[in-house]
């Protein structure tokens, strides 16, 4: 009796382990997907920052009700992915722009498309002062569309010590409430000058001797996703003396 339950269980113990060992036939993901989200009020690609805006895609061939996934947007507006399965896909870009329309497109072996994208707020005649150790920034805000515009919540300085620089690419130290501009305003509240266009938001930052900063500024509105629409980026270089 012994024996044949011994026998059971190491032919039992067999199949399980030869069933895992089983190949995947499964073709890897190889498809080629690639493009631009394009800044509509420029006709290039929209200012960003890396991890602030995304592609959010759905493999609807692949199921009725799929689950999602997000495709990494680079600071320029590209993006490019090598890793997707050939198929048919909703797409939608999510970011600080106001909400686009959802496509749905096959991708096949290398497939591009763009996406034209309207931003919330155009933040612009950026500019910096440095006297001695004390970093003045300034910008003003515009609004390519205003009506239904959600609050503006903030306005804030990024400095960072390479070349990206934004909300996830900062020194943490000048991204506290200490240096925030708090607007809360509606459009239509906000200050303007005879352009139509906001007055100028200034902030003062400290700065460290001797060392090279890079710097922008980034405005946000309280939508789904809050993130930032940035200025340009400045190198600024701080003397030793």
């Amino acid at each position: 009796m012994k024996k044949l339950i011994y026998s059971l269980l190491f032919g039992t113990s067999a199949l399980l382990m030869a069933s895992c060992m089983e190949v995947d036939n499964f073709d890897a993901p190889d498809c080629h997907f690639y493009g631009k989200i394009i800044d509509s009020t420029t006709g290039e690609g929209i200012v960003s920052d890396r991890g602030d805006c995304h592609i959010r895609i759905w493999e609807v061939s692949y199921k009725v009700n799929p689950g999602s996934q997000d495709l990494v947007v680079k600071e320029d507006g590209t993006f490019n992915n090598t890793k997707l399965f050939a198929g048919t896909y909703d797409m939608v870009p999510e970011g600080s722009w106001w909400p686009a329309d959802t496509i749905r497109m096959g991708i096949g072996n290398k497939t591009s498309q763009n996406f034209e994208v309207t931003p919330y707020l155009k933040v612009f005649d950026f500019k910096t002062e440095l006297v001695g150790t004390t970093l003045t920034m300034s910008c003003r805000l515009d609004a390519p569309k205003t009506e239904g515009l959600p609050q503006i919540t903030e306005i804030r300085p990024f400095l960072s010590l390479n070349n990206f620089c934004g909300a996830s690419n900062c020194i943490g130290y000048y991204n506290t409430n200490t240096f925030k501009i708090n607007v809360m305003k509606t459009w239509d509240k906000i200050e303007k000058a005879e352009d139509g266009k906001s007055l100028t938001y200034t902030v003062e930052v400290p700065v460290k001797r001797g060392y090279i900063y890079f710097a922008r500024m980034g405005a946000r509105v309280k939508d789904k996703f809050e993130k930032y629409n940035y200025t340009e980026i400045v190198k600024i270089e701080v003397p030793n003396e």
